[in-house]
């Protein structure tokens, strides 16, 4: 039998396909990105359960906790965690192997949806470690991780005028320090907002990338300050790259460029990489109070 030709089309699509599925797309992404960020604050709170038997006002000192990443599957904690002096320290130790047991097996609930669906939230909070029997192993930053907004965070406020601002040194990774200028009540969480001259951007800049080289791109947003000329007029442009966005949902965040305020200073990463001040003798200052109390 010969082939007929169609006399109508076999089906028709919907005209407002388009926008239903990016609408989808985006809720989707949206929903991720807030399951990520409840569950890395979660972690952080089931770490200070463990350590004061679940008693939130209880003081404790934890400042890392080590997760390794199951093969195509997602993070579990081994009961390894970091002391904010830097001691290493199990929580069997801690609080004995019953309640330790226990308090992994919970925590693990949350850990489950640290995966590559997730990633691009729990990644930049982490450092690598040595792999672990041959998985990928991984130290969070819990202060970072606790310090997670839960809803994404609002537009940047315009910067205060700068007779508001004072002179701090800030930090952001417990290692390298920064001459900087901050407005007091621009703080999230105690964290500041520095405002850098461009010599110190460029120190940044030097360290960010060194940083990417040593440990990979994947886990360290990089500082550039590109250079150039326009009609015999010295440029710089300075561009932050998240390395983490590139091929997923988040490309188009991938890259920023950073706009000076009115007196050539630099925000860089805002209040998003957890700046904080120390006092001089280097103490961390969260929040940040101006006079010291």
């Amino acid at each position: 039998m010969d082939n007929q030709p169609a006399s109508r089309p076999a089906y028709t699509i919907p005209a407002d396909l388009g926008t239903v599925t990016h609408t989808a797309l985006d809720s989707a992404t949206d929903a991720r990105d807030q399951l990520g960020r409840a569950m890395v604050v979660a972690i952080a709170a089931a770490v200070r359960d463990i350590l004061t038997g679940y008693e939130p006002d209880a003081p404790f000192d934890a400042a890392g906790l080590e997760l390794v990443e199951a093969v195509r599957g997602p993070l579990y904690p081994t009961g390894r965690y970091w002391t904010l002096a830097g001691e290493e320290r199990t929580f069997t130790e801690a609080v004995g192997e019953s309640e330790a047991g226990n308090g992994i097996h919970d925590m693990s609930e949350w850990t489950v949806y640290l995966d590559d669906s997730t990633r691009y939230v729990w990644y930049p909070l982490c450092t690598e470690l040595p792999d672990r029997d041959g998985c990928p192993a991984y130290r969070l930053d819990l202060l970072k991780a606790a310090a997670v907004p839960l809803a994404p965070p609002a537009p940047a406020t315009p910067a205060r005028p700068l007779s508001a601002m004072v002179d701090v040194t800030v930090c952001a990774n417990d290692r390298d320090r920064y001459p900087a200028k901050v407005d007091p009540a621009d703080q999230r969480d105690g964290y500041v907002r520095p405002w850098f001259d461009l010599d110190t951007v460029r120190w940044i800049a030097a360290d960010s990338q060194a940083e990417a080289v040593r440990y990979g791109h994947g886990s360290v947003d990089t500082v550039h300050v590109l250079d150039g000329s326009v009609d015999r007029t010295a440029h710089a442009v300075v561009l932050v790259v998240s390395w983490m966005y590139l091929g997923g949902d988040k490309h188009e965040q991938a890259t920023e460029i950073l706009q000076p305020n009115e007196v050539g200073r630099y925000a860089v990463g805002g209040h998003d990489w957890c700046w904080y001040a120390v006092s001089d003798d280097l103490h961390p200052m969260i929040p940040f109070l101006p006079d010291g109390t």
